[in-house]
């Protein structure tokens, strides 16, 4: 009887040449590799190639392309610029409770991260777009009328909330720089908008629970935050009881394994270094424990343990049904204050981040939640 043939398996993709070069590494410690598309090497594979290897040697070959990424300095060198820029902090508010808790965590981030902080509101009414043609006079007036009502109501409340804002500041004999800005507009978008403008570190946003059509900030307006802008996101139910900052004590970063995994931990370490916090990395595996899944958990600990040493981690890997129902689980066995995680298209984590879905996380979950966006 003629041996089984050994089971061949897709363990990277990458672009051509450096599919190449992990080739050759792989091959100078022994390992048998195969490239999916060798033939068309020397066109434009726009998906990458498959870089292939015998099931023996997956857990071997995937250690040695972990190592080659950390040669390349790529990712340090990236952690390191983003500690150094949480120096700003935009807060979008709608003067709901929501809003007034994430001013209440901006501010606590402020004051340790010596951040300042901007303040971002935008007033639209919806009633405006369905509103029927008309090219009265008396339409006309009524429209100017209604929106300068409008942006003075607006107005008046942010100006307030600012006073009452560097009113508690100066109480506490905070040195915090607070400032404000108005916009009319659909929220998303203005908020986006804004964050390109700003290069906040960090935006802070108060979302309202299930089923609150009345205005304000809605899971679909935070999920299109997420997906758009490229600065990390702290989302903050508004029935999430966790409402200091200077309270947080146990964190939980949810890795999926994403390529950017060392940066958004490096940056979470960076907005938390101030504060006496415990940090917990944690993998939902579904159904059973991959081997490959090991291998990715052992490099994350080994480069984030190497460059952080001082700062408490600890690692661990759950098998569940469902991810929600282990991260759930996790974060009442080690009473847990706040969540992140790092938000990929192509993550199995990114599929509770459909408009949605973010709405069902936020409202089942209702602890804040740090975002951070994958960097391709």
């Amino acid at each position: 009887m003629e041996p089984q043939e050994e089971k061949i398996v897709v363990i990277a993709r990458h672009p051509n040449n450096r599919a190449l070069l992990l080739q050759s590494r792989l091959a100078a410690e022994g390992i048998e590799c195969f490239l999916s598309h060798e033939n068309l090497l020397q066109g434009a594979v726009s998906s990458g190639v498959e870089i292939k290897v015998k099931k023996s040697d997956v857990e071997k070959a995937l250690r040695l392309i972990e190592q080659s990424k950390a040669e390349h300095g790529e990712q340090k060198e990236a952690a390191v610029k983003a500690l150094r820029s949480v120096r700003r902090i935009l807060v979008p508010v709608d003067f709901s409770d929501a809003s007034n808790k994430a001013c209440s965590f901006a501010l606590g981030l402020a004051a340790k991260l010596k951040a300042e902080v901007k303040l971002l509101h935008v007033y639209y009414n919806p009633v405006i777009d369905i509103a029927p043609f008309d090219t009265s006079h008396a339409y006309q007036v009524n429209l100017i009328n209604y929106l300068h009502e409008a942006e003075q109501n607006a107005r008046h409340q942010l100006i307030n909330l600012a006073k009452d804002l560097k009113a508690q500041v100066k109480k506490k004999k905070q040195d915090i720089k607070i400032t404000y800005s108005l916009t009319n507009g659909l929220a998303a978008d203005e908020i986006i908008d804004k964050s390109r403008k700003y290069k906040p570190g960090l935006i802070v946003i108060g979302t309202r629970g299930i089923g609150k059509q009345t205005g304000g900030f809605l899971g679909s307006v935070t999920a299109r935050v997420i997906e758009k802008t490229s600065a990390p996101v702290l989302a903050i139910p508004e029935s999430s009881r966790f409402t200091k900052v200077e309270n947080m004590k146990n964190v939980l970063y949810a890795t999926d394994f994403d390529q950017s995994d060392h940066l958004s931990i490096s940056r979470l370490i960076g907005l938390l270094h101030p504060f006496d916090t415990n940090l917990y990395c944690v993998h939902i595996s579904i159904g059973m424990r991959k081997s490959w899944e090991k291998v990715k958990m052992e490099t994350l600990k080994h480069f984030i343990t190497k460059e952080y040493k001082k700062f408490p981690i600890q690692y661990d890997m759950v098998v569940s049904d469902d991810i929600l129902n282990g991260l759930e689980t996790y974060m009442r066995n080690h009473s847990i204050d706040v969540i992140a995680l790092t938000n990929h298209n192509r993550s199995l984590l990114a599929r509770l981040f459909t408009p949605s879905i973010t709405k069902l996380i936020l409202g089942r979950i209702s602890k804040p939640l740090f975002v951070f966006k994958s960097v391709d």
